[in-house]
């Protein structure tokens, strides 16, 4: 035998619509005065803040003198592009091609040492002076050369 289960009354589905929209409208709120205090204008929020929206508020103030950092739209950055970009210079750092591709710092340096490891790139110098090469053609071949001359003087 089936068991046939109550349907939910309309009451009851208007008591749960209310209660999710008071529970919105309480986020809302905490949103607003967290996005009211990082901006500086303590008076523009139109409603009161709840208790613990001004608490969050007053943890999240910052010193005075301190601009709040605004988070620049990044994209991806294809590996063809850092290519393009290094093949046309005579070595760049890591930040320079971050600016030039308008990519994201942690991308980028992941996507160049992919392509170091796939001998594509090579890095020459330490830490912040770091500067990546493209490998080009020319560099290939001066490698096998000297790889070639090397075997030859080992033989004779």
């Amino acid at each position: 035998m089936r068991s046939i289960t109550a349907m939910p009354t309309t009451q009851t589905i208007l008591d749960s619509i209310d209660k999710r929209l008071r529970d919105i409208n309480a986020e809302i709120e905490t949103l607003t005065a967290a996005r009211s205090a990082l901006d500086g204008e303590h008076g523009s929020a139109t409603r009161r803040p709840s208790a613990a929206a001004r608490s969050s508020a007053q943890r999240s103030r910052r010193r005075p003198g301190r601009r709040a950092r605004r988070a620049k739209a990044v994209e991806v950055v294809p590996a063809g592009r850092l290519e393009l970009l290094l093949s046309e210079g005579d070595g760049l750092t890591t930040s320079t091609l971050v600016e030039r591709t308008n990519g994201d710092r942690d991308q980028v340096l992941t996507l160049l040492r992919e392509l170091e490891a796939a001998g594509r790139v090579r890095r020459t110098g330490q830490r912040r002076s770091t500067r990546w090469h493209a490998i080009t053609d020319e560099d290939r071949i001066r490698e096998r050369a000297a790889e070639l001359a090397a075997r030859s003087t080992r033989a004779a």
